[in-house]
């Protein structure tokens, strides 16, 4: 049983860690810059620290949790996404991975999350949900996160807002165009 808390404990680490890498994300190109229009959020002073249940694995250095008991969710620094327009097959510009204490994906098959997004910048159609419904990430019998996969319809600054039942947590991201050549 030991052996398989491991594994579970160790799966959660790279998923949790790596949420970026699992998601069409590649890496970030040397010249990319946030313009200091675009408020991205940033680590707060007094950090969210969530029950110890969510604290199995420690986070990687640049990551951190924001929001309350109710909702939270892992923020990646620097706040940059990456985007290109859907096609052959490119329909996600990013996985977002949320928490609420007392979750259970067992009792509740269709999360009950919705997410949304504006760009802040500028007009733009709204965030698009392309798989439809949020899912589950289980990551042990006890253990479950709500997932949901995003694209973001053009570039600029967007603010995403996950809203559980009226408990709500909002994060702003810069969302540039990946350059030529850039994978």
């Amino acid at each position: 049983m030991t052996a398989l808390r491991f594994i579970l404990a160790t799966a959660l680490a790279a998923v949790t860690a790596n949420s970026q890498q699992n998601s069409p994300q590649p890496a970030p190109p040397e010249s990319s810059s946030i313009p200091g229009s675009c408020p991205v959020t940033t680590r707060p002073a007094r950090p969210f620290i969530p029950p110890p249940e969510y604290r199995r694995t420690e986070l990687p250095k640049h990551s951190f949790f924001i929001g309350t008991n109710e909702l939270f969710t892992v923020i990646h620094e620097p706040m940059i996404w990456y985007w290109r327009p859907q096609s052959s097959g490119v329909i996600l510009t990013e996985k977002v991975f949320w928490y609420r204490q007392g979750y259970s994906w067992s009792q509740e098959r269709i999360p009950k999350i919705n997410v949304t997004g504006k760009r802040i910048d500028g007009p733009a159609p709204p965030l698009e949900l392309p798989y439809g419904r949020p899912t589950h990430a289980i990551f042990s019998p006890d253990f479950a996160a709500m997932l949901t996969g995003v694209y973001v319809p053009v570039p600029g600054c967007w603010e995403i807002t996950g809203d559980y039942e009226g408990d709500k947590v909002s994060f702003v991201v810069w969302v540039e165009p990946l350059k030529p050549g850039d994978p």
